[in-house]
């Protein structure tokens, strides 16, 4: 397929003054870090360093280059860099946005030389097994028109780490900052793992809406009386019908789900929260709590709706494992792998913020059938547009390296000025 020089330049400026915009124009250094860093990810679909030096393409042994983002990649970004990478994302989710948070695995079987390797359960694995890696702590917001999922919080943490806690406490730091960048109430979607009393108490001392599906042992306070919560789920049934749509390969499917709720309490600090039960997803019914206002009937079916929005996050992981290989980075000092997935964060910021300007920009249209997919219509771009975006740069003869202005020092060679 042709791909114009049109195209080419337009990804280009895309990508360098996003990358640009995130570093203060006084660190030049790290500004062309980041954006060297954001290009090479993007134009190979991949985290290895050699990948990313060679699709820069400089007119340097690409050893040369390699060593450049690994000496990089082992020193501190600036604080600044993710301020201003925040308030982009910001800027493209609801003004009350859904936040949904989740944890992920980094498998590393073999890893003998990675920095404080620690033992995590691996989720892809049907045996439960417990293998050598790391913990990824994930926070997105979804955008306003397309919901796709932009990520305002992401650290990669294990327990061999000197000082470190546990994941409950990077989970609690994360949501923090995310709470004091969205400036105002959000809605925060937890699955069955964020169950806990301190989850319940963070949220309600910090006036957020929060939808958390419970375990069956949860107790729950209702009419004067402690019950387990599978009794107060088993003795009801579903009065509301609502239709839910599921997407796999393709091929959607809908199905027919029954949903009912009452007010209870837990056992964190008593608070009134809502129980909303759903009927007919799988053998066992659904048990969600949440603060958030239930008056009629479309409140209640919107409960249900946001909390199966979480599948968003969960196709972030995916994505972001299977089109950049981010597993299978090579990069050895835990530092180095937080940096590393930092600029990934961001060359994916810049593809979800592409994304939600799909129907408004001519570039992303033309990326999209640039990546030559089969199907039509699908709810999440992400692929797509990474697919169109690597197509497109892999026809540029040149990297980026012109886009960065020469400092002139003056001539070098030796002047000798004899004196008569």
């Amino acid at each position: 397929m042709y791909y114009s020089t049109t195209d080419v330049y337009q990804s280009k400026r895309k990508i360098v003054n996003f990358s640009k915009s995130l570093v203060p124009k006084e660190n030049k250094v790290e500004r062309k870090f980041v954006t060297d860093s954001v290009f090479g990810i993007l134009s190979s679909k991949s985290v290895i360093l050699t990948d990313m030096a060679k699709a820069l393409k400089e007119p340097i042994k690409v050893i040369n280059t390699v060593d450049r983002l690994g000496q990089n990649l082992e020193k501190d970004l600036s604080p600044q860099i993710d301020k201003n990478y925040i308030r982009q994302i910001v800027k493209n989710i609801e003004e009350d946005p859904v936040i949904l948070v989740d944890d992920s695995d980094i498998i590393k079987p073999h890893g003998q030389a990675f920095g404080d390797l620690g033992i995590v359960r691996d989720g892809s694995s049907k045996e439960n097994k417990y293998e050598k890696g790391y913990m990824v702590t994930e926070i997105v917001g979804l955008s306003t028109e397309n919901k796709q999922p932009l990520s305002l919080f992401s650290h990669i943490h294990s327990s061999k780490e000197k000082s470190y806690k546990s994941t409950n406490t990077v989970t609690f730091n994360g949501l923090k900052k995310v709470i004091e960048s969205i400036n105002g109430k959000g809605t925060f979607v937890f699955d069955r793992g964020y169950d806990m009393n301190s989850m319940f108490q963070f949220m309600h001392e910090r006036d957020q809406y929060y939808i958390i599906r419970l375990t069956e042992k949860r107790k729950l306070f209702w009419k004067g009386k402690w019950y387990k919560s599978t009794i107060l789920r088993d003795s009801r049934k579903g009065k509301v019908r609502m239709n839910l749509t599921f997407r796999n390969k393709g091929k959607e499917s809908k199905v027919v789900v029954y949903t009912s709720h009452l007010n209870v309490k837990v056992t964190a600090n008593k608070e009134p929260v809502w129980l909303v039960l759903v009927y007919g997803l799988g053998e066992k019914p659904m048990m969600l709590a949440t603060n958030k206002p239930i008056k009629n009937k479309e409140d209640l079916k919107g409960i249900v709706y946001t909390y199966m929005s979480r599948w968003r996050i969960e196709e972030y992981f995916r994505f972001k494992k299977q089109s950049f290989d981010f597993e299978n980075f090579r990069v050895r000092s835990l530092k180095a792998i937080n940096n590393l997935n930092s600029l990934l964060t961001y060359a994916i910021g810049l593809i979800g913020i592409m994304a939600e300007r799909k129907n408004k920009n001519m570039l992303v249209n033309k990326l999209i059938a640039n990546s030559r997919a089969i199907r039509r219509d699908v709810w999440f771009y992400y692929y797509r547009i990474a697919d169109g975006l690597y197509k497109t740069l892999n026809y540029a003869r040149t990297g980026i390296k012109d886009w960065f202005p020469v400092r002139d020092s003056g001539p070098r060679q030796l002047k000798f000025d004899l004196a008569c």
